[in-house]
């Protein structure tokens, strides 16, 4: 049974460009509760975003950046970029905009608070904003949208994040043995897809190792350390190590997310700060990719000791030294069995997987389904999430 075909979007923590995934749902037997649709990636892409509105959004996120004026404009500047985008890219692939049902667009994460704790604030509650203006992707593309995923989750008693994991289910379902997906993008999180419908944020991804790349490389072509070569000449500092993984969020049991409000460059100078030493960039560097990856090897283990397969999507998955690090740490934690390699070794395209969920999750929206999973979240029950703007 056909479903529909949806567009999926979303731009991550690493604010690196627009991901965008076009997806046909089919059901055997008719759209029910159960994780058991079919989900084909019809094509996908990504595509960069300006260099004035990355910038603008970086400033966005940054927690010592707050301006109402900022926020608007970005918010107006993103939603417009999406729906334009969105326009080019069904014309390249000459699909007409009659033929999508919906668009789900995650938008922008500019703050993630899902414990509150914010010690200046007159008024202490847990929020979440993305911005992206789904208004302005209605009147351009003239398809309904579906935004605001994660607020119905939080409003629930749930983190709001990670929502990818029900996602997950459905795409690799009984693809692999013993698998747990990982996503690494600016954050961060894994799916053990061990029957528990578990998964959770592990910590930083790409973000400490971007913000420290960009403060030492302003003159470079890119703003990442490409394919990890910056961290490979390098050496971790073991001590700053052991110093950064007895942060208590790692200690922290699920469910539990984060971003760039906790994890950012003031994080860094704080633990560098807190070693009394001296140490070279490279090495900082160096230190924070092994952070990357041994956090990811710790939260897999905790959870599914057993594992056999370990796919990665997100743009993490492209940094060779990452992903040899996660290898190495998760045989010195007794899983060298495990396989680990980027989703395109399973003939999945590793920047769509995040995106194509957005455009499950509007799915679930317009036939009325859940869209969260309680044992990720921490929500008090399985909700509808996203709101529907009309085209």
């Amino acid at each position: 049974m056909k479903l529909g075909r949806f567009i999926g979007c979303m731009t991550g923590t690493s604010v690196d460009g627009l991901d965008l995934a076009l997806i046909d749902v089919t059901h055997p037997t008719g759209a029910d509760e159960a994780l058991d649709e079919n989900v084909t990636v019809v094509a996908a892409c990504t595509l960069p975003l300006p260099s004035t509105l990355r910038d603008a959004l970086l400033r966005c996120a940054q927690p010592d950046h707050s301006s109402v004026e900022l926020l608007g404009a970005c918010d107006a500047a993103l939603g417009e970029f999406i729906g334009t985008a969105i326009n080019h890219w069904l014309r390249s692939l000459s699909v007409e905009p009659s033929s999508i049902r919906a668009i789900g667009s995650h938008g922008q994460t500019v703050r993630h608070r899902p414990s509150g704790g914010i010690a200046s604030a007159e008024i202490d509650e847990p929020f979440t904003v993305q911005i992206g203006d789904p208004n302005h992707i209605a009147e351009l593309t003239g398809i309904d949208t579906i935004a605001d995923f994660r607020r119905r989750d939080m409003a629930a008693g749930g983190q709001g994040a990670p929502l990818a994991p029900a996602f997950h289910q459905v795409l690799f379902g009984d693809r692999l043995a013993r698998p747990c997906i990982v996503n690494i993008g600016g954050i961060s999180n894994i799916s053990p897809l061990d029957g528990s419908f578990s998964g959770f944020d592990s910590g930083p991804g790409n973000c400490l190792m971007d913000e420290w790349f960009s403060q030492h490389h302003h003159d470079a072509d890119v703003s990442f350390d490409l394919g990890g070569a910056w961290a490979a000449s390098g050496r971790v500092d073991k001590a700053l190590l052991e110093q950064m993984l007895s942060d208590p969020f790692f200690r922290a049991p699920a469910p539990k997310s984060t971003g760039r409000e906790y994890f950012n460059q003031a994080w860094i100078n704080a633990q560098i700060t807190s070693s009394q030493r001296q140490i070279a960039p490279q090495d900082v560097q160096a230190t924070l990719a092994a952070l990357t990856a041994q956090s990811i090897a710790q939260a897999i283990t905790a959870q599914m000791p057993d594992v056999q397969n370990v796919p990665v999507c997100g743009g993490g998955r492209r940094n060779e030294h990452v992903l040899g690090a996660l290898k190495q740490a998760l045989t010195s934690a007794g899983s060298s069995s495990s396989h680990v390699a980027a989703t395109e070794h399973w003939e999945i395209d590793g920047d769509s997987v995040e995106a194509a969920a957005f455009g499950w999750l509007a799915y679930r929206r317009i036939y009325a389904l859940s869209g969260n999973l309680v044992a990720v979240t921490g929500a008090t029950g399985a909700r509808v999430l996203g709101a529907i703007y009309p085209a």
